[in-house]
């Protein structure tokens, strides 16, 4: 079965040392991108210069704000290669899992496979086709790591109102349009290093933008009343439980939640 041919498309608005390691273990991969395409959102030219020190081709980001979908969406423009991996700026990949997942995908009839860390207490790998039949709005290609089609994102582009969780509004739109799954693969060979959020770290307006951006755009069950009971709940819990920055999240999370269900929900896409 032949290599993948693709080109690595990074969003990122600093050259940070992480990401010298990304581009690095990018090369290092029993198949390794044709190109590596930064689409640059600092503004500054010696930030720009940097990039291209890493040997990657520079992709300016358009004037205004910054935005998940227009940041990918130019970058698979610029992309000439058939296959795009959209791959974060914090994410090292095991040096065979970008061949290994593709094969398995191309194995099983599909032309998209991603990568997620493992779930806490997993061992070892898991992999499975991703579809509509399994699909929860939350679980679908994750633009952390994905391999997709080039022509799929040119074809039909991320939404740009959709400022969180863009990847799963794609995904829906996916499986929807050509009836067809794609390879999900939780390993411990992907690690997830953002310093914004993560396991040690986290973002209450990340993980808020994610909830509304889900619930209006993805799956509308996800705002209904009993989900928002729910995070009120949640919220008595942890004022109970003395952690006052879990229940203020929590509280604002059901009013966004509520509000949501009579007004589109607005927000910026850089939560940090």
């Amino acid at each position: 079965m032949e290599r993948p041919r693709y080109g690595a498309v990074i969003r990122a608005y600093q050259c940070t040392p992480l990401l010298e390691e990304v581009v690095k273990g990018l090369r290092a991969q029993t198949a390794p991108p044709e190109h590596i395409l930064i689409v640059d959102s600092s503004g500054s030219a010696e930030t720009a210069a940097e990039f291209e020190n890493l040997g990657a081709i520079v992709v300016p980001y358009p004037e205004g704000d910054f935005n998940y979908s227009r940041a990918i969406n130019v970058g698979a423009v610029a992309n000439p290669s058939p296959l795009t991996l959209i791959i974060s700026s914090h994410v090292l990949l095991g040096a065979e899992l970008i061949e290994r997942g593709w094969c398995d995908a191309q194995a099983r009839g599909l032309e998209i496979v991603y990568w997620l860390p493992p779930n806490p207490g997993q061992v070892g790998d898991l992999s499975y086709v991703l579809d509509r039949k399994n699909f929860d709005g939350r679980n679908g290609i994750s633009n952390t790591a994905a391999l997709i089609p080039t022509q799929r994102i040119i074809d039909r582009p991320y939404r740009e109102e959709v400022f969180s969780a863009e990847d799963q509004e794609w995904s829906r739109y996916y499986y929807k349009a050509f009836g067809r799954g794609s390879w999900r693969v939780e390993t411990p060979e992907m690690r997830y290093l953002n310093p914004n959020h993560g396991e040690d770290v986290w973002s209450h307006e990340k993980l808020l933008n994610e909830e509304l951006a889900i619930g209006h755009f993805v799956n509308r069950r996800l705002i209904m009343p009993d989900r928002i009971i729910a995070r009120i709940l949640r919220g008595v819990l942890a004022t109970v439980r003395r952690r006052p920055e879990r229940a203020k999240m929590h509280f604002g999370m059901a009013r966004a939640l509520f509000i949501a269900n009579f007004k589109q929900p607005a927000a910026q896409s850089r939560y940090f």
